[in-house]
């Protein structure tokens, strides 16, 4: 669609109709889930809203609207992308759609190519922000290990009609203060596979579960699979093959949110730490 702007300097600077990808994060203990629904805020719902009232897009539909991940309620991202065809200037999008949303932060977007799908990754990296509750850290990466390359991951994941043949390129544990950090790389993975995974780890790792009962190909069945909590799982990056250059514009709002939400929590989690010292 092509937008037409107050000024005539302002009308210069409209770009012909052409595909833009847009890299985003946003706090996902805000939303309802990523995908669009008919009751409640979303973050795709926010997003299209945004893209509309800025007049970079008509409709989902008309602009040829597509999405990388659709995250699960409560979980965050540092890295996103979606798709859409508009003629607003790339240089004012991610500001302009900023100042419209609230806990999603647009911050690259780059002319791609029509045939542009984000669905087709080449990788995603999730990590899992695991609490440190006794675990015992050389389990947890041999545990890690057996999830590694092609299995069929269907008793670790929300039944669908999808394939439950996923390769897992790798998964690593680090040490990230009071969590693990447990990193994720796959082209794609089934709904709730990560969190299902990191599950077994923490109940094998701290010593409440056989570890002959975890795995793709487990020589014991286990009783069940729970489902880690989602608020400690975030996408952080999705390769796409495309350069996603930051718009230094956008990145100053974004820095003012950012620290105006650190002094907001700031003081929540020092409290916590007097409490603690206190009861210790």
């Amino acid at each position: 669609m092509t937008h037409v702007y107050n000024s005539v300097a302002d009308n210069l600077a409209v770009e012909p109709d052409r595909r833009v990808a847009l890299k985003f994060a946003y706090d996902g203990g805000s939303f309802m889930g990523f995908q669009r629904q008919p009751e409640g805020v979303t973050v795709e719902g926010s997003l299209v809203h945004a893209l509309a009232k800025v007049g970079a897009i008509s409709s989902a539909r008309e602009c040829g609207y597509r999405s990388s991940s659709r995250t699960d309620r409560g979980v965050s991202a540092l890295g996103n992308i979606i798709s859409f065809r508009t003629s607003f200037p790339l240089g004012s999008l991610c500001s302009a759609i900023n100042s419209e949303m609230e806990d999603i932060w647009a911050y690259s977007a780059v002319a791609v190519a029509d045939e542009f799908n984000p669905r087709g990754a080449r990788q995603r990296w999730y990590r899992y922000h695991l609490p440190k509750s006794g675990q015992d850290p050389r389990l947890l990466r041999d545990i890690a290990e057996r999830f590694v390359g092609v299995h069929d991951f269907s008793g670790y994941a929300r039944k669908d009609d999808r394939n439950p043949l996923r390769s897992i390129d790798s998964i690593t544990v680090g040490d990230a203060g009071m969590f693990y950090a447990v990193d994720f790389r796959a082209e794609s993975f089934l709904w709730n596979m990560v969190r299902r995974i990191v599950w077994m780890m923490n109940e094998g790792s701290s010593g409440r579960m056989d570890l002959d009962c975890i795995g793709p190909k487990p020589r014991k069945k286990p009783v069940r699979v729970g489902l880690s909590p989602s608020e400690y799982l975030v996408l952080m990056d999705i390769d796409c093959g495309t350069e996603f250059p930051a718009d230094a514009r956008a990145l100053l709002g974004i820095r003012r949110a950012v620290d105006a939400r650190m002094r907001r929590n700031a003081m929540g989690t020092a409290f916590a730490q007097l409490l603690r010292d206190r009861v210790e």
